[in-house]
């Protein structure tokens, strides 16, 4: 899947945008998504990119959607009952969706889950 960067600064975001997430991408650049999930708490979906070697969860309303293709090795977890897991569901690769507490280092920046 691949989508268009659409803002890039809490100052060009919409109101409706949830604006408390990590900038850093390019207008008008393509990324690569790498997952999507809704966080507990919210309505909003969130597609996983990588920028430079560095995956980092964006709303999806920053971006337009250049390739709606889901890649055929994705896995799907839907958590209704795990309270120490932040998402409500999470659609991506094999590792972040199947291997425990490789969602927690993902965030965390751990080393071994970056690469």
């Amino acid at each position: 899947m691949k989508v268009i960067c659409k803002f890039n600064a809490p100052s060009n975001v919409p109101d409706n945008i949830p604006n408390d997430f990590d900038f850093g991408l390019c207008t008008g650049k393509e990324y690569t998504v790498m997952g999507m999930l809704t966080f507990k708490g919210s309505n909003n979906l969130h597609f996983l990119v990588d920028e430079n070697g560095r995956l980092s969860w964006f709303p999806f309303q920053i971006f337009t959607i250049s390739n709606n293709e889901v890649p055929e090795n994705w896995f799907i977890n839907i958590n209704v009952d795990d309270i120490h897991v932040d998402y409500l569901n999470l659609l991506c690769f094999d590792e972040l969706c199947n291997k425990k507490d490789f969602f927690n280092q993902l965030l965390e920046r751990d080393e071994e889950a970056i690469f």
